[in-house]
């Protein structure tokens, strides 16, 4: 009972408390620099398609997953001055699951804040025959794409991820994944009309270890990810069928 009352307070911390520490602030894109923008573009990559996954385990034809989810940024790199400097910033989503025959998942997902709006979706594949034994290995391949908006710019990403996770009790899965993004940053708006029109381009990395915690048809999900230059976290809570 204990160890089910601090999980709940760590989910509370990272999925509500957060929204209050966010730094994000995406007016100032109208005066930042090329420079900035280019930052910039690597920061918002980072966070819009992270927290797609939380477990390798899949639905399984007829199964149904819907999620609150968020994912933030420690602090923004240096030469972003579009987040506050030394703030954490991040993207909530609502994200809703379904599973198909042959080991494939889809899901959907929408979010954003601060009038900035994000869609997204994509698939995922289990690479081996899904098992829920204890200390066996479930293996997935996603993919995602997303579209963001806000006045000043879009933005579209495409990713890949492959993830490993294992059942070490019955309500505790570890899991790990690595993968890239390809992320298009357009520039709608600036008060140098020279970069208007102008698109800048990124590859993220990111890695994410964590831990997922199913407890009867709640499921809750808390992670690790390491980016390129920068480090956040992302959490998940909802219910899994």
């Amino acid at each position: 009972m204990k160890a089910r009352f601090l999980i709940y307070n760590i989910f509370i911390f990272l999925i509500f408390g957060q929204v209050f520490m966010f730094g994000n602030d995406y007016n100032n894109f109208k005066s930042a620099s090329l420079t900035s923008i280019q930052a910039f573009t690597e920061d918002l990559g980072n966070i819009v398609g992270a927290s797609t996954l939380y477990s390798a385990r899949v639905l399984g034809f007829g199964g149904f997953a819907v999620s609150y989810k968020t994912a933030y940024q420690t602090k923004p790199l240096d030469d972003d001055t579009i987040f506050n400097k030394n703030k954490a910033f991040g993207i909530n989503y609502v994200q809703v699951e379904t599973g198909l025959p042959y080991r494939i998942d889809t899901y959907l997902r929408a979010g954003g804040d601060d009038g900035f709006n994000v869609i997204g979706g994509g698939i995922k594949y289990g690479i081996r025959n899904v098992t829920d034994e204890l200390y066996k290995v479930n293996i997935a391949l996603s993919l995602n794409s997303h579209m963001g908006l806000y006045k000043y710019f879009y933005m579209t990403s495409f990713g890949a991820q492959l993830a490993f996770s294992m059942r070490l009790t019955n309500y505790m899965m570890p899991y790990i994944s690595g993968g890239f993004d390809s992320v298009e940053l357009r520039i709608k708006t600036n008060n140098d009309i020279s970069l208007e029109d102008k698109s800048i381009f990124k590859k993220i990395q990111r890695y994410t270890i964590g831990m997922r915690f199913k407890i009867k048809l709640v499921n809750l999900s808390v992670a690790y990810d390491l980016y390129k230059e920068r480090s956040g976290f992302n959490a998940s809570a909802g219910i899994r069928f």
